[in-house]
Formats: structure tokens, C-alpha cells, sequence
């Protein structure tokens, strides 16, 4: 589930919020408009229909982290960056043909694609990545925590666009893949009220145009969009990629997972992006559907705190060490559903410096109680605190919850349950004052810097009661964290990442679980499906047989 994200600002997707978070977020009801009793006639040739949750208060990219705006977004911008499908591993040129990093990692040089042209006809040249880049940094919108550490953008000449940083950060390549550091026609925006400069948070008018017509290079154009109902994307055929298979893309919204489940095995989708496990299940077995999952950039864990007074026992190495080897790993994966993984530490398998999920701690419930006789704490008892009745990409809180209590007390500790209000449950952990909790991490970037949160002193680690100077083993952890963060080269990067995930498994106050998927659903005529925990499906990878 969401503790919170890696930028601290949430990118709100139905299935991760749903049941966590309820209506706490200040969005209206929203209130599906075509329900099962609408069936709509099969769409015409050359149209795709999707059917998705359309949550998201813009699609100005400049002002927005929404899941759904992302996925739109991609469609119709591009970036300098980006992956290829479901590998979130391994950065790929877009409308930047190649990079190189100065050796202090300070300076970021991209040679742009020659001959891209927006969907205005105007040319994309430097300009409008410097243009555009500026823009985000000056809105100070909810986007701001991406650009962060970026000093200077510089366009030399019409294909060259130098990125100057505050300090060495190789997160930056893959943090341009989002789609909210697209490139825009500056030429466009600045007609309809787009402001770059300092002034643009006071300045800047572009989002009313920006949320009815589309400024970029992608795939496809902005046709239409009616909140809470439906949009519509139109072929771009001038697109520098060539031109998509679909004249038209439908995104209906379409809220509840039970209404995608009915309509695509009916046949009034082609795609539906948020089913859950429930209506996958079921899915699996209907004619002419097919259900995929995949998995999404997040750790789930158990987090036991290290600061005496509140962890207790709980913050003996010992007791620690015993938590990890007491679970029922099997019976939680069991729980978390199709597509799951095991964890071996707190980076997610999808990304560099993640280990192998083999090498990952079994359960040992003879050494679980020799490790507790070594502790020496006498009764080891404990609370569990989290956001009860929650469900976390198609995981139900309660079960795994319970599970772990059952687990724990099969090797003689006595865990009570400590179900709060979700928001209640939310601040508590963010406050430190879990003893023990049950939370997640979902990255907002494809990279393992979001992860670093974990380290002693830093986000979640503060929230562990781990601070940096808790001792020599805490102190060399966060030196080599703060070392990964700035390594440049590639394989030494990895390598220290690797470092960092096992020493956080060996002494960390965690137990990390597993990393979750989520499934979706499509026609089995439509081919090319790919979904990740960036942009979720990419349109332009669609196509259809017979």
C-alpha cells in the first residue's frame, strides 16, 4: 500500500487508494455514467475503446502526476526518455537520440532526433525542451519534486540540450521519462497563456487549453475530453515513429472494476486497465478475453521500529532477525495474488539493483525461536498498527495482517492487531509511532533512488526510528546510500545499489514481503499490451488481428 510515494506526493490511482485513503483525498464522488445496463454498440473500425478510471484534476503535463493523466499523456507527448514496455531496467532514447553525463555527473548533454515535428507542423528543436523544462520548474505545481536538483537548462544549438545539476544525479535519465516532463510546443502554449519564465506559477494560462487540445510530438492528438465521462484521442499521422493503427482511441470512465469486467467480456471494451483480482479471476475463464498482470514499482513490509521506547523488544537485532525468519512466506504470497513476487530486499525486482528473489530469507521457525532465546528480552509482545479495511493493488490489509499476527504468535510472541482509519493509521506511521506497521512504498520514478527512502535517517527510516548516527553500522549504511545516489558509471552503480539492498535486508528494521502486480484485461484480438508502473498501457504499442 501508499504510505507514501517517493516524491512525497502522491500519483493517485484508484487501485492503490480505493479502501487505503477512501475519500480523504478531496475528490468529488464520482459516479460512472454508462453502467451495465448501457450497452454500447461495438465500436467501428478503426477505433479502440478503453475502459478506465479517469481520476485526474488535469492533463496540462506541466501540473499533473495522476496515473490516468500519465497514460493519456504518453500518448500524445513524448519525452527525451523512455522504456520499452515493462522493462523499467533500462533507459531508451525518445526525442533525444543519445546523452552523456560529464564525469562529475553534473552535467547531462542530449543530442536530440533531427526532422520531429508536433503535431502543429512546427519543428521540435531545443528551444521547446528548454522551454518546456523551465515551465515545470517554474509552476511550482505538484510535478516541482521531479525537477529538483536542476539548475540550468541550455539549448547551444537546435538539437542540443545540456541539463546542468546541483550535484551528481543519474536518477535524472530515468526521471525524464515522465510524462510530466514532456516536450510541448512552446510556440502553441505560449499562444494560448503559457508563461516559463520565473513568474510563470502567477503567470501561466495554458491549462484550460492544454485540458481541451494537445501540444505535442506522440502518437496522438487531443480530440476530446469530458470530465468524468469520456476522451477521445485522435491519430497523429504525421507522428515521427509513423502513424499509429487506431484512428481513434475511446477512454471511457469507467470507476467501478465490476462495470470493466462486464463490458469487456461483453465485447463494449477492448481494454479494460482496472479490473481487480476479483473480476481477473472471473475473466480468465470468459471467451475471447485475455487477462495479463504485471508488476508495479512498490514494496510491501513490515516495519518494526528501532527506537526502544516505542518498538519495545521490537527494536532488539535479535527480535528482528526472528520476524523475518518466523513468516509464512508462502501463505503470503498466497495473499498477494497473481503476478506477485517475493522480495529479497526493499528494491523492487523491476529495477537495477534489486536482488534475486531466490537469494530472499525462508521461513526458519526453529531459528525464528533460538534467535528470540539469544535476544534475552523475556515476552516479546507487540502491536501492529494499520489502515484497517484497506485494500493495496488488490491486496486485502486485513488478511495480511492477520497472517503475520498468526505467524509471529507460532513462534511465542503475542501480537495484538491494531486497525485504525486509514488517514489515523496514515499519520501514526508518518509520525514514527508504529511499533510495528505493515506499509509500501510505490517509486514515482523508474529508478532505485526512490528506494533510498528506506536508509537509516532518511524518510521511512526516520519513521523506523533508525536515524543515520544510530551507530557504525547505520552510519556506513548511509554513506553508501548517499555513494549509489551519485555514481555515474552504470555497473558500479548497480553494484553499490546491490550493497545497499542487502545490508538493508541483514540489519534494517524490516521484513520486506513482496512486490505487487496488477492485472487488466483486453480482447484477445488486441495485440501488443504492455503495462508498467509509469505510464500503464501504452496506446501506441495497440493494434488489433482480423
Amino acid at each position: 500500500m501508499n504510505g507514501d510515494q517517493g516524491g512525497g506526493v502522491p500519483r493517485f490511482n484508484r487501485r492503490s487508494l480505493i479502501g487505503l485513503l477512501g475519500g480523504g483525498l478531496g475528490y468529488p464522488a464520482v459516479t460512472h455514467l454508462l453502467g451495465p445496463e448501457t450497452a454500447r454498440a461495438a465500436a467501428p473500425s478503426g477505433t479502440l475503446l478503453v475502459g478506465m478510471e479517469l481520476l485526474m484534476k488535469s492533463i496540462d503535463p506541466g501540473r499533473t502526476i495522476e496515473a490516468s493523466a500519465y497514460m493519456i499523456n504518453h500518448a500524445i507527448y513524448d519525452s527525451l526518455v523512455t522504456f520499452d514496455g515493462e522493462d523499467l531496467k533500462t533507459p531508451k532514447p525518445q526525442l533525444a537520440t543519445g546523452w552523456k553525463a560529464s564525469p562529475d555527473g553534473k552535467t547531462y548533454t542530449f543530442t536530440l532526433r533531427p526532422n520531429v515535428r508536433f503535431s502543429s507542423g512546427n519543428p521540435m528543436t531545443s528551444a521547446d525542451v528548454k522551454w518546456s523544462l523551465h515551465r515545470v520548474i517554474n509552476l511550482k505545481a505538484n510535478t516541482k519534486f521531479l525537477i529538483e536538483g536542476i539548475e540550468e537548462v541550455l539549448a547551444p544549438d537546435p538539437l542540443t540540450v545540456v541539463v546542468r545539476l546541483s550535484e551528481s544525479k543519474p536518477s535524472i535519465i530515468p526521471i525524464l521519462s515522465s510524462p510530466s516532463l514532456c516536450v510541448v510546443d512552446s510556440k502553441v502554449v505560449m499562444e494560448n497563456g503559457g508563461e516559463a519564465g520565473p513568474d510563470a506559477k502567477d503567470k501561466d494560462r495554458a491549462e484550460p487549453y492544454l485540458s481541451a487540445h494537445s501540444a505535442g510530438t506522440g502518437a496522438y492528438t487531443l480530440g476530446s475530453y469530458i470530465p468524468n465521462q469520456e476522451l477521445t484521442l485522435v491519430k497523429n499521422p504525421a507522428h515521427w515513429r509513423g502513424a499509429p493503427k487506431f484512428d481513434r482511441i475511446v477512454i471511457r470512465h469507467i470507476p467501478e472494476p465490476a462495470t470493466q469486467q462486464l463490458q469487456i467480456a461483453r465485447g463494449d471494451l477492448d481494454v479494460a486497465t482496472g479490473i481487480g483480482p476479483d473480476q481477473a479471476q472471473v475473466l480468465r475463464t470468459a471467451p475471447g478475453v485475455t487477462v495479463k498482470t504485471s508488476l508495479i514499482a512498490n514494496t510491501f513490509y513490515v516495519l518494526m521500529n528501532n527506537n526502544p521506547q516505542i518498538g519495545g523488544p521490537f527494536a532488539n537485532p535479535r527480535v528482528q532477525q526472528a520476524v523475518r525468519y518466523a513468516l509464512d512466506y508462502a501463505g503470503i504470497m498466497a495473499i498477494a495474488g497473481a503476478g506477485a513476487q517475493r522480495l529479497a530486499s526493499i528494491i523492487p525486482n523491476s529495477f537495477p539493483g534489486s536482488l534475486d528473489p531466490r537469494t530472499a530469507v525462508t521461513t526458519d521457525r526453529e531459528k525464528a525461536r533460538a534467535l528470540l532465546r539469544e535476544a534475552g528480552v523475556g515476552v516479546v509482545r507487540g502491536r501492529i498498527t494499520y489502515p484497517a479495511g484497506a485494500t493495496s493493488w488488490g491486496v486485502q490489509v486485513d488478511l495480511l495482517v492477520q497472517k503475520i499476527q498468526t505467524d509471529l504468535n507460532a513462534v511465542g510472541m503475542t501480537i495484538d492487531l491494531n486497525g485504525l482509519a486509514s488517514l489515523t493509521a496514515l499519520q501514526e506511521y508518518r509520525d514514527g509511532k508504529n511499533q510495528i506497521g505493515v506499509w509500501g512504498w510505490t517509486a514515482d520514478w523508474p529508478d532505485p533512488s526512490n528506494f533510498l527512502v528506506y536508509l537509516p535517517g532518511r524518510t521511512v527510516g526516520k519513521r523506523a526510528g533508525w536515524p543515520a548516527d544510530a551507530g557504525p553500522e547505520a552510519a556506513a549504511l548511509a554513506k553508501l546510500g548517499d555513494q549509489a545516489e551519485r555514481e555515474v558509471d552504470t555497473p558500479k552503480r548497480v553494484a553499490l545499489y546491490e550493497r545497499v539492498a542487502r545490508r538493508i535486508a541483514e540489519i534494517g528494521p524490516y521484513a520486506p514481503l513482496f512486490q505487487p502486480a496488477v492485472p487488466y484485461a483486453m480482447r484477445s484480438n488486441v495485440r501488443g499490451a504492455t503495462y508498467n508502473s509509469v505510464w500503464e498501457v501504452d496506446l501506441y504499442a495497440l493494434g488489433k488481428s482480423g
